[in-house]
């Protein structure tokens, strides 16, 4: 069942059990999840624990339990009140919206732009994923910059090197999407779970492959728990034709190219990556050429909460055998789909995938 928790960023405990009317959140890979919750604060019990404190925005978080593991967690950033209806309802965003607001630094005072570069050489994309979320946690002072991380990548993969120079400012949040759109580069989420017997909160950060988790949906039959089946296939984003250009001026800019034609027309694009290497920049324009270079598709559906996969047995990057018929644009039968997003409310979950293989 569904239990939903506040917790304090202060300590990342201070553990507080609040009856959500509505509950909202996902998780994704790469890239943030938001959700939205709503109290019914005209029911007296429910008002007595939804406090301003217990909702302050950036001072907590709220976090959604599945058989009390944590599936979810979200900073509180809005809340609105709506007298007519006597209801409370919060915004909140995972923890990619604070990494969308720490810098790779190596000074945080005024010899910010002017200290020395953060220099990483020779390094598997996947752990330098886990080193520029680390750095983005020091600073003074050290506790309200630490964030209950805990790291772990899968080795192998390409390598790389990376510099950060302070003058330009980069955020974590990207730093980590140059990373992961390097060719070769890893897929990244962060999980939520409870630690310390389960009275605090801590994300767990995945870089790498990512193919754990396996489960099957056979969509046809008769006791089928898939609802809500959508197939898409999009060809907007194809370029065979890819042009990267790094760091530099009118002529001086340095441009590397991929190709890669079939039988449709040539179809180009021109993307700016700001790198500092030629290596780096042929990196960042074959990969960006081998994630465009086809249509793509994507199935989506929903299940119930209650049903045989759990939201809390779900992992980013697993791979769903799905049985289907009748869709114009797959042939009937078992496919492979890896899970890139997932979705939920009290009542459901809903699944998006991307093809594995053809």
């Amino acid at each position: 069942m569904w239990r939903y928790y506040s917790v304090s960023t202060a300590n990342w405990a201070d553990k507080i059990e609040l009856p959500a009317m509505d509950f909202t959140g996902g998780r994704a890979l790469n890239t943030g999840r938001d959700g939205s919750t709503t109290f019914d604060v005209s029911d007296r019990e429910v008002d007595e624990l939804v406090t301003d404190e217990s909702i302050e925005e950036l001072k907590r978080v709220l976090v959604a339990t599945w058989n009390e593991n944590a599936v979810y967690a979200g900073l509180i950033t809005d809340t609105d009140e709506d007298q007519d209806t006597g209801t409370v309802t919060v915004k909140h965003y995972d923890i990619w919206w604070i990494l969308q607001r720490r810098y790779l630094l190596a000074s945080r005072d005024n010899n910010a732009a002017t200290a020395d570069p953060i220099t990483w050489t020779g390094q598997p994309l996947a752990a330098l994923a886990n080193y520029v979320v680390n750095r983005g946690q020091l600073g003074d002072p050290a506790d309200r910059y630490n964030l209950p991380i805990a790291f772990s990548y899968e080795p192998g993969g390409a390598t790389a090197d990376r510099t950060y120079y302070g003058y330009e400012f980069t955020s974590v949040a990207d730093a980590l999407d140059d990373i992961i759109k390097s060719n070769g580069g890893p897929f990244v989420e962060f999980d939520s779970r409870w630690t310390s017997g389960t009275t605090s909160l801590e994300w767990s950060m995945r870089s790498g492959a990512l193919t754990d988790g396996y489960w099957e949906w056979d969509t046809i039959a008769p006791q089928t728990e898939v609802f809500g089946l959508k197939l898409s296939t999009s060809a907007q984003k194809v370029v065979n034709k890819a042009y990267g250009t790094g760091e530099g001026t009118e002529a001086a800019r340095p441009v590397r190219t991929a190709s890669s034609f079939s039988t449709a027309p040539a179809l180009e694009r021109v993307e700016n990556y700001g790198s500092k290497t030629t290596a780096e920049l042929q990196s960042r324009t074959t990969a960006g050429l081998n994630a465009s270079n086809e249509s793509t598709k994507q199935i989506s559906f929903s299940i119930p909460v209650d049903g045989a996969v759990s939201v809390a047995d779900l992992k980013l990057g697993g791979t769903a055998h799905v049985k289907t018929k009748g869709l114009r644009r797959l042939a009937d039968g078992w496919h492979d789909w890896r899970l890139i997003d997932f979705t939920f409310n009290r009542e459901s979950i809903t699944l998006q995938f991307q093809q594995i293989g053809g």
